[in-house]
């Protein structure tokens, strides 16, 4: 028998009960709707987590660091250590992140030094200020080709800055809108004004200027705390430039460097990986040195486990309703298969073969999952559709904000799948019940 003429034939078949046909296709939509929509709370959970997750930080970015947890070193973590990072497979980049801790500096403009401010600086490798995850307001980042003391920095920076000629509060400009929503704008342009840092000692006698040296701010950094403080008051600069700066420091206040004579090693190393998918690997490979490491993914990864586990509850609830349907199933195929004893009976007379009897029971069962499940899942996305709205407007959220359900593609197709599969699987013991029935038998029934 022809594909065709089976699936013909089945589907006369169904509509010929219409009634009872109606009934089982409605089970299993009801079925289809309990399993899609208890998996898609679960997956709009864990998205919510991710979402969550990637408002605390970059879950692409792993911190590394090399003491242990009684703080001493465990091994030195040099700049051929970290480039060694960077062969890891996965890894976009790899940089010290150094806060030097014989530096203090800060920052002077105008006439006189009028404005100043403290300057927290950190120190990267130029090539790594683009990949490593920052984001520019204004500006460009430092290349290759600039001169030393390049620098950029963090988006109110110039809000640092103090007026020495005024006393407190009136000697600093706050970046808050005022009456008309008009941010004030600082003291210092940071992008244009002539800016110096300055090393001071202080003695009984006051401060001393040490060292002074022009820097050239080149792009200033759209602020996102998740991403370092630096991103909103400090400065970064490119790492030699900054290790030149501390020596010449350590220098002019008679401060003994305690690098001199051996490699420069860091307490803690930035690693940037290309995905989500890569930081597991990546972090195993550097804890295998013997470094510690942390990363947002870390806890995502805790989180993601809970998601599963909320996932296959939700799931199995709702896999109850699609089993009774699934019974509904079966008993609907008995009833067939009694009803048509006496056409089977003739269908085997007339040299039908068995398989083709079985195939078309089959073929009826499936056709009753399958339509049950298309319905399911077309009413599953307006179900979504009604309770993402709702939960918005009962959580006084806009559009485009936290989902109450989600319904991927992934989902849908299993939903069809599973259903089909289960009116299969229901309809098999009766389509062997229909194949054993012996001719005569068959015939003879009323």
């Amino acid at each position: 028998m022809k594909i065709s003429d089976l699936l013909k034939l089945s589907l006369d078949n169904l509509k010929r009960r219409k009634g009872r046909t109606f009934l089982t296709v409605l089970g299993v939509v009801i079925g289809t709707c309990s399993i899609v929509m208890m998996v898609s709370i679960g997956v709009a959970l864990d998205k919510s987590y991710d979402d969550m997750m990637e408002g605390m930080g970059d879950l692409t970015l792993i911190e590394v660091y090399n003491w242990s947890s009684s703080g001493t070193d465990t091994q030195s973590m040099t700049d051929k250590v970290i480039e060694g990072f960077s062969d890891i497979p996965g890894v976009r980049v790899a940089t010290p992140l150094y806060r030097p801790s014989q530096l203090s500096m800060q920052c002077a403009s105008g006439t006189n030094d009028k404005y100043k401010t403290y300057a927290d600086i950190i120190g990267l490798n130029e090539r790594a200020l683009a990949d490593y995850g920052y984001e520019l307001k204004e500006g460009r980042f430092p290349t290759a080709t600039d001169k030393e003391y390049t620098v950029i920095v963090g988006e109110n920076f110039a809000y640092n800055f103090t007026n020495q000629r005024k006393q407190y509060p009136n000697n600093m400009v706050q970046p808050i809108p005022d009456e008309n929503g008009v941010i004030p704008k600082p003291f210092v342009d940071v992008l244009n004004d002539d800016i110096r840092l300055q090393g001071y000692t202080w003695d009984e006698n006051g401060e001393k200027l040490r060292i002074e040296k022009e820097i050239k701010v080149v792009g200033v950094l759209k602020g996102d705390t998740s991403k370092g403080y630096e991103t909103m008051y400090g400065m970064i600069m490119n790492l030699e430039d900054l290790i030149k700066l501390e020596k010449e420091y350590m220098k002019a206040n008679d401060i003994k460097d305690p690098n001199r004579g051996k490699e420069r090693s860091y307490s803690q190393a930035a690693v940037k990986v290309n995905s989500i998918e890569d930081v597991e690997a990546v972090t195993k490979r550097i804890e295998d040195q013997g470094y510690q490491t942390y990363s947002m993914s870390s806890i995502r990864n805790e989180m993601k486990k809970q998601t599963q586990v909320i996932q296959l509850i939700l799931g199995g609830l709702g896999s109850i309703s699609l089993l009774v349907s699934a019974i509904g199933i079966a008993n609907t195929m008995t009833m067939a298969i009694y009803e048509r004893t006496k056409e089977i009976g003739i269908m085997k007379v007339l040299g039908c073969e068995l398989k083709d009897i079985k195939n078309m029971f089959l073929a009826e069962a499936a056709g009753i999952g399958f339509l049950g499940g298309i319905v399911g899942i077309v009413i599953c996305y307006g179900l979504s559709a009604l309770l993402n709205t709702l939960g918005a407007s009962l959580a006084g959220a806009v559009t485009g904000g936290v989902k109450l359900s989600i319904i991927p593609v992934w989902l849908a197709a299993f939903g069809m799948g599973f259903s089909t599969f289960i009116g299969i699987l229901s309809g098999y013991v009766p389509a062997l019940r229909a194949v054993k029935i012996t001719a005569l038998s068959a015939i003879r029934h009323d």
